[in-house]
């Protein structure tokens, strides 16, 4: 029930910081490689980039306990504790990491496996350009599609712009074979450069105000680029829709390929 949080400083600490967060407890007695030390390791790795050539703003690097269950979106989970009793102020972005270290695989698709997941984007219209041009294929999904699973919870209650970094869950997602041995390493190293690329471009990118924003164009290009839009028609009307481009569509076909990830 410890959280492990640590400022690397910026040149003008007087701006909010920046947030970098992932769990460090597990599930079970077990190496749970994926859930959650791939994400604590490649945090480490960005902390330490940052630390090397400081940005002008401090950022919280934050190894969060307690956000498996039982604790789970409660009260005494880490995140939520550090955001009610531990954070003084606001926070300028927070970034989140979790089940980032497996190759996704999704039946039916040709999918690459490198690819990664975020949500977050529609709450503040600037994040969206945060995330172009990275190294990895990225789909982008809003939180009322997937739901609260993870420590970005805390801050999007908070009312703070947040990203959250996943591949979601696996055959392996809370198994004793969760083993070091299963991850990607290459997919490690490339998302923790884009990640310090997003971390930088935030930097400098104004998020004062708290404004949800419609990324219903942007969820649906990266869609587009990652899976296709001719398989995504194909998926569209199995699920009976018409297409896949307004907000309603990518409800279903969102819930539709989460269930389909292993």
């Amino acid at each position: 029930m410890t959280n492990l949080v640590g400022v690397v400083r910026g040149t003008s600490p007087g701006l909010d910081p920046l947030l970098l967060g992932a769990h460090y407890d597990s599930v079970i007695a077990a190496p749970c490689a994926d859930d959650n030390a791939a994400g604590v390791a490649i945090m480490l790795e960005i902390a330490a980039r940052l630390a090397a050539q400081p940005l002008q703003r401090d950022v919280i690097v934050a190894a969060f306990d307690a956000e498996e269950p039982p604790y789970f979106l409660g009260p005494d989970m880490g995140s939520n504790r550090f955001v009610a009793n531990t954070l003084n102020g606001p926070v300028h972005l927070a970034v989140i990491l979790d089940l980032v270290g497996h190759r996704v695989r999704i039946p039916g698709l040709a999918v690459d496996p490198a690819l990664v997941f975020v949500t977050g984007a529609e709450c503040h219209p600037a994040l969206p350009d945060l995330l172009g041009g990275l190294d990895l294929p990225i789909a982008a999904a809003a939180q009322r599609r997937v739901g609260d699973f993870s420590d970005y919870a805390a801050f999007r209650q908070a009312g703070a712009p947040y990203l959250f970094f996943s591949c979601g869950e696996w055959e392996h997602y809370h198994r004793v074979s969760d083993h070091p041995d299963l991850l990607d390493y290459s997919k490690m190293a490339r998302l923790a450069g884009d990640l310090e690329r997003v971390v930088r471009r935030a930097d400098t990118v104004d998020t004062a105000y708290h404004a949800m924003h419609d990324c219903t164009d942007f969820e649906v290009a990266t869609l587009e680029r990652t899976i296709g839009a001719k398989a995504l028609t194909a998926i569209a009307r199995t699920l009976g829709r018409s297409g896949y481009r307004t907000a309603a569509d990518l409800d279903v076909i969102a819930g539709a390929l989460r269930g389909s990830l292993h």
